[in-house]
């Protein structure tokens, strides 16, 4: 039996919970999804990954049955439908802060009639296991596109950006929103101006019918973003599981040893 799409879970009320890549290695990817994450996010933003490692994380976490999202660079609009091609789910795009931003990603990242993206999916297509037309038909509706909302200038415009047709929904970006927010003086996930934000993205997407995600930090945070009415938590970062779980590995180790050294 196929897997439900992403969108298909999203749109039965799942709440996704996603592992966030700073480095594209294929094994990480795969690792995280059997891990239990329900997707990846690969940040070609502020992460190191290539376009050839992301193409391969996508594969490999498509082995462990785990969609992957891709937050592309500045002006990446070309990068994400690239990716889109080689099985990426769903993009982010930063620093969307106007309805003609909104508008050029739309039309980047959607085939027509709704935008004007070029075709040429041929390995999302053999990813997904799908016939060419059957592919076509549905990758609008499949393929998810998030604008970030993450300055003043987005939040000012959100009920605008948010009624831009083909637009799927907006990703919190709460340490950028705050930094705007506060003109440079802090980076506060809880700045009060940014939870005031948060609160509109919420209810203006939710009357609208869109999907919201953001950034959180840890777990927990997840957990009460999740609770808040969040679709979509990208978490952490690969370099913090790999570090928490060394760091847990090695105090195991050494509280076993004891204070006098190895105990063979």
């Amino acid at each position: 039996m196929t897997a439900p799409t992403l969108r298909a879970r999203l749109a039965k009320g799942e709440k996704i919970f996603a592992a966030w890549m700073g480095a594209a290695y294929p094994r990480i990817a795969e690792a995280l999804g059997r891990a239990g994450f329900d997707a990846v996010i690969i940040d070609l933003q502020h992460g190191e990954a290539s376009f050839g490692e992301a193409r391969d994380a996508i594969s490999a976490a498509h082995l462990a049955g785990t969609p992957t999202g891709v937050r592309v660079g500045l002006d990446g609009f070309g990068d994400a439908a690239r990716l889109y091609d080689v099985g990426a789910e769903f993009a982010i795009l930063p620093m969307i802060n106007s309805v003609e931003d909104a508008r050029r990603l739309v039309d980047t990242l959607k085939y027509p009639p709704v935008g004007g993206r070029s075709w040429g999916g041929t390995r999302a297509i053999s990813l997904f296991g799908a016939e060419t037309e059957a592919y076509r038909s549905v990758a609008n509706d499949r393929l998810i596109a998030l604008a970030m909302i993450e300055t003043r200038q987005a939040a000012d415009a959100l009920e605008e950006i948010l009624d831009v047709p083909g637009l799927d929904g907006v990703f919190v970006g709460p340490s950028d929103l705050s930094i705007s927010l506060s003109n440079g003086a802090r980076l506060d996930h809880q700045l009060p101006e940014s939870v005031e934000v948060i609160n509109r993205v919420l209810a203006a997407a939710k009357a609208r019918n869109k999907l919201t995600a953001i950034y959180c930090g840890s777990g927990e945070a997840a957990a009460r973003n999740a609770e808040l009415g969040f679709d979509i938590m990208g978490i952490g970062s690969d370099w913090a599981f790999l570090t928490a779980g060394a760091q847990a590995a090695l105090k195991a180790a050494r509280g076993h040893a004891g204070p006098s050294g190895p105990n063979y």
